[in-house]
């Protein structure tokens, strides 16, 4: 098996300061509010200087009591407006607001992405171009422009994950080390204890609920077809820059385990916290784990302790297959995937699509274009429109 020699100063870098103004973006979701309560814990080193949300006016509206921050972004213009009257401020609105809010001032030192799905890609992109330290929880922007970010990162950009499995790779890993493979786990989801027919047939309210962790609807629904775990490989990918043959996913029901890396001598390293993103969360903004937050559990190593392995059943998760082609293939492919994906959950979410299709419906538009080159990040929101248009017309069929 070929090794290869993971160059820290090309990919990543460390972001240890201890004081940093930070712009976040997604504040009101499952991770950003994770990120709130982690600077809420940290103020002398940690301050919230931009804020940018969704649809949901009211949180939006108790962190800008609380945090105070300079400038306030909504995605949606009905959400702004509710700001501004309750709040009389200036508020951004639109997806310009992801962007405009924090690229023209200097007094922010870094971004905190968590906004989902494509939505990511510029923000992180912009936010790399700009010179900003990135910390991102949205693997999707590195799903579908994968080659545009990682180009900018080699250019001395400072890109950090935010996701557990990642972190806890990129924490073991120094520079100088050479890897061998690493392993991503997942815990299986909401229905992995149902029979084939009882997952085909699952309701929504069956797949939501997660038994390990709390997060948005959408990334619960890949959880449960392995789809999230297929979005990790990719970004995974890119971040270490591994064969995808050297990046195992294993399933692993406790999920205390959240990232395993095999070095060249055969030691694998795992680490082990209680699933909880506001540790990830900490270490990433505060560069160290010398700080206690008395607020996230701890494992109790003691008494029925127990840590199991098993590999995913790739026939039961076609999801996980389509990930690893979309990855090999490249180019439109994991744009294509990722807007699939996007409706297939959709559909499933309202009502008009069975869980047990999902995965039918992203391979009929998976497997309907052909690879074609990205000559340009402009070419994603292209091939998004096409995936998207094609996956109605298919459903419809």
């Amino acid at each position: 098996m070929e090794e290869f020699l993971y160059e820290k100063e090309d990919r990543l870098i460390r972001c240890g300061d201890l004081r940093l103004n930070l712009a976040v973006l997604g504040a009101t979701g499952s991770v950003g509010s994770a990120v709130m309560n982690v600077a809420r814990a940290f103020p002398e080193h940690l301050k919230i200087v931009a804020l940018v949300g969704g649809r949901s006016a009211e949180p939006m509206g108790r962190l800008i009591e609380e945090f105070s921050p300079a400038r306030v972004g909504m995605y949606y213009e009905d959400s702004a407006k509710k700001i501004e009257e309750a709040f009389g401020i200036k508020v951004y609105s639109g997806e310009e607001a992801l962007i405009d809010i924090w690229r023209s001032y200097d007094d922010i030192d870094a971004l905190v992405v968590c906004v989902p799905g494509l939505f990511a890609f510029k923000p992180v992109y912009e936010g790399l171009r700009s010179g900003k330290k990135v910390f991102f929880a949205s693997k999707e922007a590195l799903v579908v422009g994968g080659e545009f970010i990682m180009k900018e990162v080699k250019l001395k950009g400072q890109l950090v994950p935010l996701d557990s499995e990642h972190w806890s790779i990129f924490s073991f890993i120094s520079e100088g080390q050479r890897l061998r493979r690493i392993f991503l786990t997942a815990s299986g989801g909401s229905l992995r204890d149902l029979s084939h027919q009882s997952r085909k047939d699952a309701s929504v309210s069956e797949v939501l609920r997660h038994p390990i962790w709390k997060m948005g609807k959408k990334i619960t629904v890949d959880s449960a077809t392995l789809m999230n775990k297929g979005f990790e490989v990719i970004e995974a990918y890119y971040l270490f820059g591994l064969p995808l043959d050297d990046i195992k996913v294993l399933v692993h029901r406790e999920a205390w385990v959240h990232g395993m890396v095999e070095f060249a001598d055969g030691s694998i390293k795992a680490l082990l916290f209680y699933p909880d993103m506001r540790l990830v969360v900490q270490e990433a903004l505060l560069g160290s784990s010398s700080f206690e937050n008395p607020f996230i559990p701890r494992l109790d190593l003691r008494g029925r302790f127990s840590l199991t392995f098993e590999e995913p059943d790739m026939e039961e998760y076609p999801c996980l297959n389509y990930a690893y082609y979309a990855a090999r293939m490249g180019g439109n492919i994991p744009v294509i995937l990722n807007a699939a994906d996007e409706v297939a959950v959709s559909l499933f979410l309202s009502g008009k699509l069975k869980f047990g299709d999902i995965p039918k419906l992203i391979r009929k538009v998976l497997f309907h274009f052909p690879m074609e080159r990205l000559s340009s990040p402009e070419d994603i929101y292209f091939w998004d429109r096409e995936a998207r248009s094609f996956a109605g017309e298919a459903l419809e069929g």
